[in-house]
């Protein structure tokens, strides 16, 4: 390219910076232009002032590219300025001619010819607002240099072989404004985020993060997977849209829940007191309405009491979360204990139709028994226990045959109070103590005899089958009180008690050798040498050994010495005793045994009778025997037989002889 190659060259780099200060001047405030431009492809360039024709051979039309820009201002504004689309008008006042600025550029070889002319008014005035149409005028000119930079590739491409068009070569693409254009490697370097040739073409975020596709700069996810880059969980069913993901997890509208927001939400999400099924509230066991939130009343109080709040409130005699239980009795205590009572006293509501009272012994084995009472009472006695045994006792209220819960304490009778303390023998320093025995289980007894000057004393305990106790050791003359007291684990009965007196007598002598003869079956005479003291009388005692029927007593005058005993039982042991008394003294008894004769039977008779048998029956004696002998014989009385026949049970003995003559 020669001088005028450079002096085109010169004039489209003044043409651009022309341009932009042209941009740069102008404000939004200040002017409105008009641009239009016009493209015009022909064979021949013409030029007023001067024509540049280029010929070309018959074979091959030169190509000649021609753009016009004309900028207007508009024809509303205050100011004045001519503006002529075509170059083939003139302006005559100097102010107001326009500035034209023309650029060409051609190539011989190619036949291609680049022809640039803008027209600028001389005179611009200020105008309202022009930044938009700077804007839309600068976009015309940068989409008209990139078709001129794709002419030019093009053209200096093997198409046109070695004759590549010639033209200005410092433009630089905008690289659509997401890169800068390299000189040394002849394209455009993107801005982080764009790709493609001119970097018209957005990279996808993260590249989908690895879980999605990118198409046209948009990440087509995986199922699992949303968000502009793909990097956010999908929720389930895309929450049904009725909600927001947010990290996977649906946070639904206000009407919806559930994982997917495909549920409705129940109101106020049933207080806590229920499950949502599909908007509608299961309530828990005590709750109803919509939200759950009213109280309801196990059972409707059993129609025996009233709800508040979701509490029943109960008629009287009745209690319960449902009012379904009759009210026990309250307050039961014990207001008298015996031997052989428990005296029981209690509270209760005037509802009660009765009450049943339930004890039975706490060892092992114990009868259960019961005692019912009407319903306006509160107390009852308990009669007929066993004294010095501890109970379980249970009182129930009854409504309508309705039992309640029992109120229950455990009461131990006392034991009973011995009785029939008498004294049997008194002596200067001895005293023997007789009672009655009892007819339950205890453990034992105790005796003591406490001087009446509270000096001293003696304690004694005893097995629970005695009966009689002598004491010794005592002082002549001392007055003793005389306790028994019977024992139970750690219980004691109330005592017994008696007073006696030792005494200071003279000693005087009674009867001696006494002897028991001429004893039969129910007799006996008993002699014995009198004393030689005047006394009294004589005592005579007898009883059977072992105390059964107890002693049988006799006072005889000084003078006797015998006495026949009767109605003596047959067959049995009997002790005598003779003893002497004046005044308040007694002499040393004198003691022996006898057993009286074992009696025959009576009432001998004959049953039936054969040619060789016969039976026979008889009254049984009184005595304890085993067996009785039989003796018989003929008339004749050749010879006797002898038959030993146990003793029957019963009155009478019966006995069959047989093979008689």
């Amino acid at each position: 390219m020669g001088a005028d190659g450079e002096t085109v060259v010169l004039k489209n780099m003044l043409i651009g910076v022309n341009l932009i200060l042209l941009g740069s001047m102008l404000k939004p405030s200040e002017c409105q232009l008009e641009v239009t431009t016009e493209r015009v492809q022909r064979q021949a360039v013409e030029e007023e002032g001067g024509t540049t024709s280029y010929n070309t051979s018959g074979k091959e039309q030169p190509v000649v590219f021609n753009h016009v820009y004309n900028i207007n201002v508009p024809l509303d504004s205050l100011c004045s300025s001519g503006l002529e689309a075509s170059a083939e008008q003139e302006v005559s006042a100097e102010d107001d001619v326009l500035a034209e600025y023309t650029g060409q550029t051609s190539d011989h070889e190619s036949h291609v010819t680049f022809t640039h002319r803008i027209n600028l008014p001389k005179k611009a005035c200020p105008c309202a607002s022009s930044a938009q149409v700077l804007q839309e005028l600068l976009s015309r000119i940068e989409m008209l240099e990139r078709e001129v930079s794709v002419l030019r590739d093009q053209c200096s491409s093997s198409c046109c072989q070695e004759s590549a068009a010639t033209g200005q070569l410092d433009y630089i693409p905008h690289c659509s404004g997401h890169g800068n254009f390299s000189l040394e490697s002849c394209g455009c370097i993107c801005h982080e985020g764009w790709f493609g040739k001119n970097c018209s073409e957005p990279y996808c975020p993260l590249g989908c993060s690895g879980r999605g596709v990118c198409v046209d700069g948009q990440c087509i996810c995986d199922s699992e997977y949303s968000g502009d880059d793909c990097s956010e969980p999908r929720c389930p069913t895309d929450c049904s849209s009725r909600g927001l993901c947010v990290d996977g997890e649906c946070v639904c509208e206000e009407a919806y829940a559930g994982e997917d927001c495909s549920e409705l939400r129940c109101p106020g999400d049933c207080s806590g007191k229920g499950i949502c099924a599909n908007g509608t509230c299961l309530c828990q066991e005590g709750y109803a309405g919509e939200d759950c939130s009213q109280r309801r009343c196990l059972n409707a109080c059993s129609g025996r009491g009233h709800c508040q709040e979701g509490l029943c409130f109960c008629e009287e005699g009745y209690q319960g979360p449902d009012c379904s239980a009759v009210a026990p009795p309250e307050d039961l205590r014990v207001a008298g204990i015996s031997d052989r009572s428990i005296e029981l006293e209690w509270d209760g509501p005037m509802a009660v139709t009765e009450y049943v009272i339930s004890y039975q012994p706490t060892a092992l084995g114990g009868l259960q028994l019961q005692q019912r009472v009407p319903g306006d009472w509160s107390g009852v006695t308990i009669s007929e226990l066993e004294p010095g045994l501890t109970y379980n006792i249970s009182v129930y209220a009854v409504i309508s045959n309705i039992l309640s819960l029992p109120i229950t304490a455990k009461v131990a009778t006392h034991l009973s109070t011995p009785q029939g303390l008498r004294f049997k023998m008194i002596t200067e320093t001895t005293v023997e103590v007789q009672w009655e025995p009892f007819s339950f289980s205890f453990d034992g007894w105790e005796i003591s005899f406490i001087p009446k000057n509270n000096e001293g004393g003696v304690i004694a305990q005893l097995p629970s089958d005695v009966t009689s106790f002598n004491q010794t050791g005592l002082k002549p003359g001392e007055e003793y009180i005389v306790n028994v007291v019977a024992l139970k684990e750690q219980a004691r009965s109330r005592p017994t008690s008696a007073s006696v007196s030792t005494e200071l007598k003279e000693v005087i002598d009674g009867p001696t050798q006494i002897l028991v003869r001429d004893v039969s079956d129910t007799v006996a005479f008993v002699e014995w040498t009198p004393p030689r003291a005047k006394v009294d009388f004589i005592l005579l005692k007898y009883g059977l050994v072992g105390g059964e029927g107890g002693k049988t007593a006799f006072r005889l005058q000084p003078p006797l010495s015998q006495y026949s005993v009767q109605a003596l039982r047959p067959g049995s042991l009997y002790q005598v005793w003779v003893s002497a008394v004046r005044g308040a003294n007694e002499s040393e008894s004198s003691t022996t045994q006898f057993t009286t004769e074992i009696d025959a039977p009576k009432n001998l008779r004959v049953g039936s009778r054969t040619a060789s048998s016969l039976d026979l029956e008889w009254d049984n004696s009184e005595a304890e025997v085993q067996e009785y002998k039989v003796v018989y014989s003929t008339l004749a009385g050749e010879q006797y037989h002898e038959l030993l026949v146990p003793k029957s049970i019963g009155p009478t003995t019966r006995t069959t002889l047989t093979n008689r003559q």
